[in-house]
């Protein structure tokens, strides 16, 4: 037997042989392939090597389960052409065999009339309620991404009566944990799966229980969510509470990691000027060109008022930069060292923020070490390239303005790397990513355009262009 372990070989020859059934329309022979293939596979292949319309017409060939499992891992445009495909009864029916919170992912990125239409196709039943009680959660909240879909039982229990409660579980219910309520369903403990199995039947849960729990409050934000589970690492879950400590829900490692994905790709755009809010990551490079334009226009459109104001500042110096063309001539070497310095105080700073590292109690710290940093890359750039000065034009009194501006424009922009996006996630309470860079690469060129230009002015007298 042959065996590919290369998802990528996996899914191409899957996608030759779901396009050849597709051309002979045989729709037997293709139920038969997609039955015995893995659906992330087959998810993986609608998304990468089958066009549109193809990829609609292999989901109609998929059994309800699959097709559950299918519509999670696919992206957000070809999940609703899929569910649009669809009657509004079988949207409902595949939606229902869903994890709920995966359901209400969906269901939040369809426009109103079309998620009501499907949530008006399903029977109203406890699937259903679930379904409809996460959709009224802030989807950004550990409430918004919690899962409903898990085992809990009475305190009062015994092992044997919890492990007949897994057994009776839904395929879509999490069954690592099981977690101990009061009659009021306060969170009393949690019990793994494996204590269960290890301890003697019928023994009473108060025997292997942790009391000791660690829980979410349901208005924790799901960036902070991630954080806890970054601290208790070795949890599978973790409880959802809301503040009179009721089990709501839990929140799954594999949602976790989705968090995280989607929090450091955001991360990542918007401190490179790129807003996602109104498209995904995909469409950057597949969508509209016009929502793609959108999605890059805040930062650019602050560079260019920036620098247009910059240019002014050039213009005005005009008898300066004649006479000391040398000397003006490092200006684009100093802009960009300071602007890239600080757009990196800027990343670490928001991804400081994020994770908790960045606090009240320790900027003071954080903006010492920074000065520390700056200090020493400011000295060993200076150092470079006032020898270069030296060596190529041995001026003296250029060599030590260069040293000394890169120095200083070094720990002004890590300073403000740090400064801006911590007040404006103190005071503001936005998410600082996305915010620093534009402000801090144009403030450093505007700083060196008019200090350095002056500086070069009052000694106008000794650099003459040669």
């Amino acid at each position: 037997m042959t065996t590919s372990h290369v998802t990528g070989d996996r899914s191409s020859s899957l996608g030759g042989k779901i396009k050849r059934f597709l051309i002979l329309k045989n729709p037997t022979g293709l139920r038969r392939l997609l039955a015995k293939s893995h659906f992330a596979d087959i998810a993986e292949v609608m998304e990468i090597l089958l066009t549109e319309e193809e990829a609609l017409t292999c989901f109609q060939y998929l059994n309800i389960g699959q097709a559950a499992q299918v519509l999670t891992s696919l992206d957000e445009d070809l999940q609703q052409a899929c569910l649009a495909s669809l009657s509004g009864k079988m949207g409902g029916d595949i939606l229902r065999l869903m994890p709920a919170d995966d359901a209400v992912a969906i269901l939040q990125d369809l426009d109103t009339a079309q998620s009501q239409k499907l949530l008006q196709e399903m029977p109203y039943d406890s699937d259903t309620r679930a379904i409809r009680d996460l959709m009224m959660e802030e989807p950004d909240t550990a409430a918004g991404i919690m899962s409903t879909d898990f085992i809990k039982v009475s305190q009062d229990q015994t092992t044997q009566k919890a492990l007949e409660l897994i057994r009776q579980a839904e395929e879509k219910d999490f069954v690592y944990y099981c977690y101990l309520v009061d009659e009021s369903d306060h969170l009393q403990g949690v019990v793994s799966l494996k204590q269960l199995i290890l301890v003697e039947d019928d023994a009473p849960l108060s025997q292997v229980v942790t009391t000791d729990v660690k829980s979410i409050l349901t208005s924790y934000d799901q960036a902070f969510a991630a954080n806890l589970f970054r601290k208790y690492y070795n949890l599978l879950a973790m409880p959802v509470v809301d503040e009179f400590n009721i089990l709501k829900g839990i929140i799954t490692l594999d949602d976790i990691i989705d968090v995280i994905e989607e929090e450091t790709s955001e991360d990542l755009y918007r401190v490179s000027g790129i807003h996602l809010e109104e498209m995904d990551e995909k469409n950057l490079l597949t969508g509209s060109a016009l929502n793609a334009v959108k999605a890059r226009m805040p930062w650019l459109s602050i560079t260019v008022v920036g620098h247009l104001f910059a240019s002014f500042i050039i213009a005005s110096y005009e008898t300066t930069i004649q006479a000391a063309v040398i000397a003006v001539s490092f200006m684009p070497l100093l802009t960009g060292l300071a602007g890239n310095m600080g757009t990196q105080s800027d990343t670490i700073a928001v991804r400081g923020i994020a994770q908790g590292l960045i606090t009240d109690d320790n900027i003071k710290e954080k903006l010492t070490r920074e000065f520390r940093v700056a200090i020493i890359t400011g000295g060993l750039f200076a150092s470079f390239v006032a020898f270069f000065s030296l060596f190529v034009y041995r001026d003296m009194d250029l060599t030590l303005l260069l040293s000394a501006w890169i120095i200083i424009s070094l720990i002004t922009t890590s300073l403000t790397g740090i400064l801006v996006p911590y007040c404006y996630q103190k005071f503001l309470k936005q998410d600082p990513a996305g915010v620093g860079g534009p402000f801090i690469t144009t403030l450093s060129d505007i700083l060196t355009f008019t200090l350095y230009l002056y500086i070069l002015t009052i000694y106008l007298d000794h650099f003459r262009a040669a």
